[in-house]
């Protein structure tokens, strides 16, 4: 149906659209960004230390096991469940004059804090037989004494769990309350103590191996309180938003409050797809594992440069989107919705792709620059570079896909995402195996990359069935734009590189800016320009045939997330046209006599 006007949209309070999403994303991305480069600092001086080899491969197993813990634990639930409920009772109860608001999120804090109390000794208990799964398929000489280095670090690790499910809680009650900045700097205070823990561990050995680490259990001690520390103070950074956020939190154990049966509810398909992601994530570590010594560290490396740009971008846009979307879906406003979804998804895409086609072609010299030095040798950084290179081809989808998933976590709808994910991890275990021997590690990052570009497409389209296409409208063009500008900086950047040419220490810093300056501008020019074509065709277009009909679609409401049958066809075809009364039936009239032949008197 084509109208000239659209039907005037249900709104909600404080439907501000514009101001506070930018705000908040700025500030986000801003203090993100901040956290990413101290970040690199952090990876930069972890390879300075300890290298690419078996000892870097027993400390980055072990220091990953507490993240996949957590997720399995608590934090998989809280992205998914904690901020769509704290949000509804925020909304519907005020924390801060409301003893009924303040009372649910006590109840739900107080039980997450004695499950992460008891998964922490369960943890501690476990730590051998995790560290020996992870290298069941590794048959080194040396993999006795790297198993002993992994289990003495990974005791010394268990306390990350706790920390980082507070972490967890503390950034959803922020998150539930529109307030990202303090989420979005703390990671900064566990990279600065985590550099100086590296700094000063490279002071005392150089070029460590499996063995000397195995004998210096003042190292060992080192490494693993140092790095618990600094998660231990990113924790303790929070703590004074959420004071000034007035929450009120108090000791409440009710384990049968509604909040709580809500997030259990809503928890039960979520649990399933974080279980499957962890043991996809175990398993691939594990392949790693099995390769060549300095597998698990350059996956590891690589994937987190892959997730810059991921974490400044896609994390600062979803975080700020979520609480929005989740707010509108429960008032019923679907337009709402499906708006802020597409806005967030084209600002995304605008510098996803470009980021990720100059990932892969700067992968090679920037990983030279940030890691080949100290322990780490210029092979090591090679092999490194290339996994990088095939987790970058897959930047786009991985973003899109994870944005995707929020969307429907803000619709409450997690049985949705559990069957999505499980498509994502059955498509990366299947290349993972099939690619790890031929390509090695490099294989395994191609596998993923796939996995989540082909996930991210199935997402969307289930997205926009259950939204009336009305979610991702209008981004198609503006890809298309997207993607266009991005071919022109890849050319332009190449060009570079053939120009100034390839080196190495100060010279291969000056050749890396020299090319992201010019990708940039050429980006830029590439942009306006398919900008100004654009108009100029809409300009025409308009000119030609008028201006276009708009489009009014059916209401979006929360019972189509549910709901996806067809409405039951009538039993009637309807009419085309405006219905007519019946005409009264006329009386009937007395027949005439019949005419005389010689006409009247």
């Amino acid at each position: 149906m084509t109208e000239q006007a659209a039907p005037a949209r249900r709104t909600t309070p404080g439907d501000k659209r514009g101001a506070p999403l930018s705000i908040a994303a700025t500030n986000m991305a801003f203090g993100t960004l901040v956290s990413r480069i101290t970040g690199v600092a952090r990876l930069a001086t972890l390879a300075y230390a300890l290298g690419v080899g078996a000892a870097a491969d027993a400390y980055n197993l072990a220091n990953t096991t507490p993240n996949i813990v957590h997720d399995l634990v608590l934090g998989g639930v809280v992205g998914a469940t904690f901020v769509p409920v704290f949000v509804d009772h925020l909304a519907r109860h005020p924390a801060d004059d409301n003893e009924t608001g303040r009372r649910a999120i006590s109840a739900v804090v107080t039980l997450s804090f004695v499950v992460l109390a008891v998964a922490t000794v369960l943890f501690e208990i476990a730590a051998p037989t995790i560290i020996r799964l992870y290298t069941i398929s590794n048959h080194a000489p040396s993999v006795g004494a790297e198993r002993v280095l992994g289990t003495d670090l990974l005791r010394l690790f268990v306390p990350q769990l706790a920390f980082y499910g507070a972490i967890s809680l503390f950034t959803a009650l922020l998150n539930a309350r529109r307030h990202f900045t303090a989420p979005a700097y703390a990671p900064i205070v566990n990279n600065i103590v985590s550099v100086a823990v590296y700094l000063g561990f490279a002071s005392l050995l150089r070029h460590p191996s499996v063995e000397h680490l195995h004998s210096d259990m003042g190292a060992i001690l080192l490494l693993g309180i140092g790095t618990t520390l600094g998660v231990a103070f990113q924790c303790a950074a929070l703590v004074p938003a959420l004071r000034r956020n007035s929450l009120h939190l108090r000791w409440t154990w009710e384990p049968g409050h509604p909040a709580v049966r809500t997030i259990a509810r809503l928890s039960s398909w979520t649990f399933g797809f974080v279980v499957a992601n962890q043991i996809t994530a175990f398993i691939i570590l594990a392949l790693a594992a099995g390769l060549h010594p300095g597998s698990v560290s350059a996956y590891t490396y690589a994937f987190t440069f892959f997730q810059l740009p991921y974490g400044v971008i896609a994390v600062s846009v979803m975080s700020a989107v979520t609480p929005e979307m989740a707010t509108r879906w429960l008032a019923g406003d679907g337009e709402g919705y499906a708006h802020y979804f597409s806005r967030g998804l084209r600002s995304l895409l605008a510098v996803i792709v470009p980021a990720s086609i100059g990932m892969l072609i700067l992968a090679q010299p920037l990983i030279r620059l940030f890691l080949a030095h100290g322990a780490a040798g210029p092979n090591d950084a090679g092999a490194t570079g290339s996994t990088l290179a095939m987790l970058a081809i897959g930047l786009p989808g991985f973003s899109v896909y994870l944005y995707a998933v929020r969307g429907f976590q803000a619709m409450q709808d997690t049985r949705t995402v559990f069957v999505l994910y499980l498509v994502e991890n059955g498509i990366n275990l299947v290349l993972a195996f099939a690619f790890a021997k031929p390509l090695g590690v490099e294989g395994i990052a191609l596998s993923l990359s796939v996995a989540y570009s082909v996930a991210a497409l199935v997402a969307l389209r289930v997205l926009r069935r259950r939204t009336h296409a009305r979610a991702a409208a209008g981004t198609a063009l503006p890809f298309v734009h997207v993607v266009l500008a991005s071919g022109v900086m890849a050319g332009a950047v190449l060009a570079t590189r053939a120009i100034v040419g390839f080196h190495s220490g100060l010279g291969l810093l000056w050749a890396i800016a020299c090319e992201v300056a010019v990708g940039i501008v050429s980006f830029g020019v590439g942009s306006v320009a398919l900008a100004a074509f654009s108009a100029a065709r809409r300009r025409t277009r308009h000119r030609l045939y008028g201006p276009p009909l708009r489009t009014i679609h059916s209401p979006i409401s929360p019972r189509a997330s549910t709901d996806q049958r067809p409405p039951p066809r009538p039993r009637h075809p309807p009419q085309l046209g405006p219905s007519r009364p019946s005409r009264p039936s006329r009386p009937s009239r007395p027949a005439r006599p019949p005419r005389s032949p010689e006409g009247p008197d």
